[in-house]
């Protein structure tokens, strides 16, 4: 459950790599979307039971070059926002498993406040640069 905004990205950018510090599905609200999913998950998930409990569950046949990689937040800057919903431009860095750069993108996550808890309602990727 995140206080803040802020904390919900900081959530969600734990749950995008392979630490299983939170579970993703804990640190989002539904419906929630994001773009680029790989073909044999949605790109909406509109039902908890869809929703697996961490997102590197399939990366063994999906990404295998993601298998305990670690994503690094490096900015996170609000870029519109009111009391309920608020969306933040974002840098990071996805580290493999042996600590190398495997890639930098920028994303635009939005978050939503429901019922003081906010979370993760969409996330999308853009400017993904290989190491």
């Amino acid at each position: 459950m995140a206080p803040t905004p802020q904390q919900a990205v900081k959530d969600a950018i734990k749950t995008a790599g392979s630490e299983r510090e939170l579970k993703f599905r804990d640190s989002i609200h539904l419906p929630f979307h994001q773009v680029g999913m790989s073909e044999n998950l949605p790109a909406i998930y509109l039902c908890e039971a869809d929703v697996p409990e961490y997102r590197d569950s399939d990366w063994g046949t999906s990404k295998p070059e993601w298998v305990g990689s670690k994503v690094e937040l490096l900015s996170m800057d609000e870029i519109i926002g009111d009391t309920k919903k608020v969306a933040f431009l974002i840098e990071a860095s996805r580290f493999k498993a042996d600590g190398t750069l495997l890639q930098t993108f920028n994303a635009i996550f939005t978050v939503a406040n429901k019922n003081g808890d906010w979370r993760l309602i969409s996330r999308n990727p853009f400017n993904v640069k290989k190491a």
